[in-house]
């Protein structure tokens, strides 16, 4: 049978609709504040038409209100943290892992099966902010925009590194490290492009997420660190972070469709919890 999970973001509400044959449907909508029954109603027919549902998993947001059915098929509440661990394990990554999912904010969880995952640390600094400031700095959010000056511009504009600053290395970290972001700007008056703060804010976002993570694969040993959510999919913040001094691109995974990653591991887990529909 088919099966549909649901994932209330605070920007975005992903949807996907796995079929019992054939290749999984993917829809992003709008965010749900406050999701009703009606609204899971509606968000399972935007999956595409889906034929008889096992189940329809729920998480994120005030999903925790919704449990109970929907006109007969079972909704399954599943915790954002297991659901988060479930769709970077799902996608390949090592265990143990450091999954940071990059939404609205940003949550850390750190994934090891077979033990429970566990919620390690948080961070208002991801696309909420991103797209916040960049209304406020660029005069737009549109993603195409945003990701277009992001790969015209040049954050070395804006912000300072530690060469700058010290003249070269501190210990382990080298000259070109970031310092402090938008630094530069108070060092002179002159005025740099629209494509130079775009990429020294998406350099911001992505590299507050990559320190924090970092810290949390040294405290727990991890095998490498796992990125979902939609802020990957702007144009440019991939590359952003991989170009992160001293950072191995090896140990950072981005599994295929990384917003939809989370919503995925919710349908994993409740599939998991249904032991009639294990099979």
């Amino acid at each position: 049978m088919d099966c549909v999970a649901i994932d209330f973001g605070g920007s975005v509400t992903d949807v996907v609709y796995r079929p019992a044959a054939g290749d999984e449907i993917l829809r992003a909508e709008p965010t749900v504040e406050r999701p009703t029954i009606d609204d899971v109603r509606r968000l399972v027919e935007v999956a595409g038409s889906p034929g008889r549902l096992a189940l329809v998993a729920v998480t994120g947001g005030r999903s925790s209100s919704l449990s109970g059915d929907l006109d007969g098929v079972p909704i399954v509440v599943v915790d954002e943290s297991e659901a988060t661990a479930a769709g970077a394990v799902g996608s390949g990554a090592p265990v143990p892992s450091v999954v940071v999912s990059l939404g609205t904010g940003t949550g850390i969880v750190l994934a090891r099966p077979p033990e429970p995952p566990q919620r390690l640390i948080g961070s208002g600094v991801a696309g909420g902010a991103l797209l916040g400031l960049a209304r406020l700095l660029l005069g737009t959010t549109d993603i195409e925009e945003i990701g277009a000056l992001v790969r015209a511009g040049d954050p070395a504009r804006c912000d300072l590194t530690v060469g700058d600053i010290v003249g070269r290395a501190v210990g382990p970290v080298r000259p070109e490290a970031t310092a402090s972001h938008f630094g530069r700007l108070t060092r002179h008056d002159g005025s740099v492009e629209r494509a130079d703060v775009a990429a020294a804010l998406v350099r911001l976002v992505g590299q507050t997420a990559l320190r924090l993570s970092i810290d949390s694969v040294i405290a727990h040993q991890a095998s490498g660190i796992v990125l979902v959510g939609h802020v990957l999919d702007i144009p440019g913040f991939r590359d952003s972070i991989l170009a992160t001094p001293g950072v191995d691109s090896s140990f950072v995974h981005m599994p295929s469709d990384p917003g939809f990653a989370v919503a995925r591991g919710a349908l994993d887990v409740a599939l998991a919890s249904r032991s009639d529909l294990a099979g």
